[in-house]
């Protein structure tokens, strides 16, 4: 069964344990507190938004002293480390299901786009008008060009996720041979290639967007949750964008409707 260490007083605690029951310390806010403090220390400051700090080996090892704050160091150290290793397999996983997705996606869009045009894949992209796409509103998703562009930048978002992931088992890797020589860890945490791949699946495929940021949402990692967060405001904005093309494009064509015809009455001398 797997546990945890508490970064308190290091007692033993199961994994799904959000306080510890000896000491009752809230563990998630005491890896993070230990986390900012350990990369202060080492002169890199705190990170940006404390969004990475607890998905890594973060801390840095701590150098022998009579300390307990690096007693605690040293165990979180550890503590992340085996969390890392428990999760290689399945960040493996998601890094192959990504990259057969952007693959098979975007030469699908490319096959899709050169197939579109007589000249080619560059000629279809230069006839594509977005005042032509705006006036279709929905209709443009009937459009080979179009879709075909969306499914180019769905595979590329997945390429990104995929060296996003790759990039993050190397970093993983490095960070756990570091606390077994009892090095100080580099800092491992969500790649911003998969942020911004999952952003920009999220604003191209919004349903996909809203269904999985609700998922990641729900986790108690605080990056998992942040980024979570993002996809479905990247959804929304999409879905934000969709409809206020079709209320623009009925209005107009009520505007239009409602316009009085033109007199072609003369004055009879």
């Amino acid at each position: 069964m797997a546990v945890q260490i508490c970064p308190e007083c290091g007692a033993i605690c199961q994994e799904n344990d959000t306080h510890c029951m000896d000491c009752g310390c809230d563990i998630a806010e005491a890896e993070r507190a230990i986390a900012r403090r350990a990369i202060e220390e080492r002169g890199g400051g705190p990170i940006v938004g404390d969004q990475h700090t607890v998905e890594g080996a973060a801390a840095g090892m701590a150098e022998p002293g009579e300390t307990s704050e690096k007693v605690r160091l040293r165990q979180f150290d550890r503590h992340l480390a085996e969390k890392l290793v428990r999760e290689r397999t399945a960040v493996i996983v998601t890094a192959i299901i990504a990259l057969i997705f952007g693959a098979t996606v975007t030469m699908l869009g490319l096959r899709t786009l050169r197939d579109s045009h007589d000249d080619g894949a560059l000629a279809a992209l230069k006839q594509m008008s977005y005042g032509d796409l705006r006036t279709r509103g929905l209709g443009a998703f009937a459009d080979e060009t179009f879709v075909a562009a969306l499914m180019i930048l769905l595979g590329l978002a997945g390429l990104m996720c995929a060296a996003g992931q790759i990039h993050r088992v190397m970093l993983a890797h490095q960070a756990v041979t570091q606390v077994r020589q009892g090095e100080r860890p580099v800092v491992v945490g969500i790649s911003q290639l998969t942020w911004i791949g999952l952003l920009i699946a999220s604003f191209i495929c919004f349903p996909l967007g809203i269904i999985l940021g609700i998922i990641l949402m729900l986790s108690k990692d605080a990056p998992t949750h942040a980024l979570g967060l993002q996809m479905l405001k990247s959804a929304i904005l999409a879905v934000v964008v969709i409809g206020g093309h079709l209320i623009w494009n009925a209005i107009a064509d009520f505007a239009s409707r409602e316009a009085p015809a033109p007199s072609t009455s003369t004055n009879s001398g």
